[in-house]
């Protein structure tokens, strides 16, 4: 407290800093002028934003259509285990030639692969 009365005494309550006559006259203009250019930026396009907003739609929805189709079961099981169990039942059931003869021509199978089918069994 004895410094700011020391200096209060000395010099007083004037202040000691002056200002070119003028400097606040063109001093944003020396700024600006000082600053560097910036590229300008594109604009982006108000027609281009509905086609964003489709594409934006189309990804949703494959995503939620990979998500529906890869979910596993209600019941707890698999789609794979349902689609094996498909496959078994009709093994397990006596099997009529003429059944027989509408799948193979349903899954385009030749005789080799038949064959290799029925020895793998």
């Amino acid at each position: 407290m004895n410094e700011e009365m020391y200096i209060q005494e000395k010099v007083g309550k004037r202040n000691p800093f002056r200002v070119p006559e003028g400097y606040f006259d063109n001093l944003t203009a020396q700024v600006m002028q000082n600053l560097p250019e910036q590229p300008k930026r594109r604009a982006k396009s108000v027609f281009m934003r509905p086609v964003f907003y489709a594409a934006a739609s189309v990804c949703a929805l494959l995503v939620a259509g990979a998500v529906w189709m890869w979910r596993p079961a209600a019941d707890g099981t698999s789609t794979d285990t349902v689609q094996a169990q498909a496959v078994v039942q009709p093994q397990q059931q006596e099997v009529s030639g003429e059944y027989m003869d509408e799948a193979v021509d349903y899954m385009m199978l030749d005789n080799h692969e038949i064959y290799a089918y029925l020895a793998e069994n």
